[in-house]
C-alpha cells in the first residue's frame, strides 16, 4: 500500500514502536508491565476489552499462581493490586479414588508462606489495566483487530489493525504473538503447530463446603481425569473436574443439587458436605 491508504481511500495513521504485543490478555499483558520500564515504545494490539463479559483471558475462572509466578509479578508491580483478592495455599493433598495412599506438601516444611496463590483471572485484569494506562510509551489499542502482517525490510514488521476508527498501520522490530492458541500472528507467520485433543473437559464451578480447611488444596486423581479443588476467599472452593466429554453435557444439565451429590462421590468427605453450587463452565482440554 505504498499510498498508505485503506479500502476505503482513508489515510492510514502510521505508528513506529520498538515491540508490538498482539494480545493484551493475561501473557501480554503482563509483558508489557514488565516491559515499560525500559524505554522501549510498545503497541499492545488486542481485540476484546479486558472487562467484557466474554474476554477469553479475563472469564470466570481462577489461576492457580506458583510462588515463583508470585514474586514476578511483585517484580513488574502488579501483586499489590492482586493479593487483596489471592487466597494462598499453604498446605496440598493429593489422592486417586478408591486407592488408600496420598501424598502431602506443607508450606511450613518447605520454608515458605505459601506454595502458591488461587487467583481470579479478572483480579489481575483489574491490576493490569490501570497499570498499563499509567506506563510511559505504552500504546493500548483495543478493541483492534490484527488484519495483516508482513515483513519490511531485514528489520521491520508492517502490521494492519483494524479498530472503531479505521486502520492503523504499525511499524515494529519485533512483534510477540500473545494471541492465544489459535494465534493469528503464529499462521501468518507459518509457525506449525502438533495439536492433539485429549478427549476430555473442564469443567469448572465454585463450592462452598460446611467444614472448609482454609489453605488446603486438593487433587484427586479419578478414573476420568484429575478433580482439583483449590481454596478461594470467603470459604469457597474452585472446582476443576476433568470429565470425558461424552459424559460434559449431562454434567452441565445436573441440577445444582444432583451436581454436588456426584461431585461428592468423587471427591469425597474431606471438606464436609459440599453446597452453594455456582454457574458451570466447561473448556476443552488440548495438547
Amino acid at each position: 500500500m505504498s499510498d498508505n491508504r485503506d479500502a476505503d481511500h482513508r489515510p492510514l495513521t502510521i505508528g513506529h514502536y520498538d515491540l508490538v504485543i498482539v494480545g493484551g490478555g493475561l501473557i501480554g499483558g503482563a509483558l508489557a508491565c514488565a516491559l515499560a520500564p525500559c524505554g522501549l515504545r510498545v503497541a499492545i494490539v488486542e481485540a476484546v476489552a479486558a472487562d467484557a463479559v466474554h474476554q477469553p483471558s479475563y472469564d470466570e475462572r481462577v489461576i492457580a499462581l506458583s510462588l515463583g509466578s508470585r514474586r514476578i509479578l511483585e517484580g513488574i508491580g502488579l501483586w499489590d493490586a492482586i493479593a487483596p483478592a489471592a487466597e494462598p495455599i499453604l498446605r496440598v493433598h493429593v489422592s486417586e479414588r478408591g486407592a488408600c495412599g496420598f501424598a502431602r506438601l506443607d508450606q511450613a516444611e518447605l520454608g515458605v508462606e505459601a506454595l502458591g496463590y488461587v487467583t481470579p483471572v479478572r483480579a489481575i485484569g483489574a491490576a493490569t489495566r490501570p497499570a498499563l494506562a499509567a506506563a510511559p510509551g505504552v500504546d493500548w489499542l483495543c478493541p483492534a483487530q490484527l488484519d495483516r502482517i508482513r515483513h519490511e525490510g531485514d528489520d521491520a514488521l508492517a502490521l494492519e489493525v483494524r479498530g472503531p476508527a479505521g486502520t492503523r498501520r504499525l511499524r515494529a522490530r519485533l512483534v510477540i504473538a500473545a494471541d492465544g492458541g489459535d494465534s493469528a500472528v503464529r499462521q501468518a507467520a507459518g509457525i506449525e503447530t502438533e495439536e492433539r485433543a485429549y478427549g476430555q473437559d473442564a469443567i469448572i464451578t465454585t463450592v462452598t463446603p460446611d467444614r472448609p480447611r482454609p489453605g488446603w488444596a486438593f487433587e484427586r486423581f479419578t478414573d476420568t481425569g484429575p478433580l482439583a479443588m483449590l481454596p478461594m476467599m470467603a470459604g469457597r472452593w474452585s472446582v476443576v473436574w476433568t470429565c470425558r466429554q461424552e459424559e460434559t453435557a449431562d454434567l452441565l444439565a445436573l441440577t445444582d443439587d444432583a451436581f454436588l451429590a456426584r461431585l461428592q462421590g468423587r471427591f469425597g468427605w474431606r471438606l464436609g458436605r459440599l453446597g452453594q453450587a455456582a454457574a458451570r463452565r466447561a473448556y476443552p482440554l488440548r495438547l
